[in-house]
C-alpha cells in the first residue's frame, strides 16, 4: 500500500465501489430487476418525493437524456410513475409506485443485512467512525460539485 494517503483513497475506494456492487448491491430478493441506477434513481426519489428529471438532474449531475432512459426503464417495469405537479408546475413528476417502494426497501434490507454480517466484529465505534468520515467525505465532493444528495 502507498504511504501516500491520497494514493491510496484512491485506491480504496475503486476496490470499495467494486466490492460494494459485488457483496451488497442488488442481490436481494429481487436480484436482477433493479440495476444500480434504478436503485439510486429510487433511492433519491423516496427521500425527496416527486421530482422532475430536471429537479433529478441537479442532484445526480446526470444529463436529461440518461435520466429520461433511467425514468423510462423504472416506468416500464411500474417502479415509478408520472404524476401531475403537487405544486400547480406544468411539468410532470416521478414518483415511486408502492411496487417500487416495496421493492426499494427490500433491497435496502438485504443490503444491510449483508452489511451487518459483513462487519459484525467491528467495534461499534469503528463502525461509527467509519460512517461519520464516509459521511464527511460524500459531504465534501458534494459541496465541490454543487449538487447535494438528500440525506434522511
Amino acid at each position: 500500500m502507498s504511504t501516500d494517503p491520497i494514493a491510496a483513497l484512491e485506491y480504496e475506494s475503486t476496490i470499495f465501489a467494486r466490492h460494494r456492487n459485488q457483496y451488497t448491491g442488488q442481490a436481494g430478493t429481487n436480484a436482477g430487476v433493479l440495476d444500480s441506477s434504478g436503485y439510486n434513481l429510487l433511492t433519491l426519489l423516496q427521500l425527496r418525493g416527486p421530482s422532475t428529471i430536471g429537479e433529478l438532474s441537479a442532484i445526480t449531475g446526470l444529463d436529461a437524456s440518461t435520466l429520461n432512459r433511467q425514468t423510462k426503464a423504472l416506468l416500464t417495469k411500474g417502479f415509478v410513475e408520472r404524476i401531475p405537479d403537487p405544486d400547480g408546475g406544468i411539468a410532470r413528476k416521478f414518483h415511486p409506485t408502492d411496487l417500487g417502494n416495496e421493492l426499494l426497501n427490500e433491497e435496502r434490507t438485504s443490503s444491510q443485512e449483508k452489511y451487518a454480517e459483513l462487519l459484525s466484529d467491528w467495534p461499534e465505534e469503528d463502525l461509527r467512525t467509519f460512517v461519520k468520515l464516509l459521511e464527511k467525505l460524500n459531504k465534501a465532493v458534494e459541496t465541490r460539485v454543487g449538487k447535494h444528495w438528500p440525506r434522511p
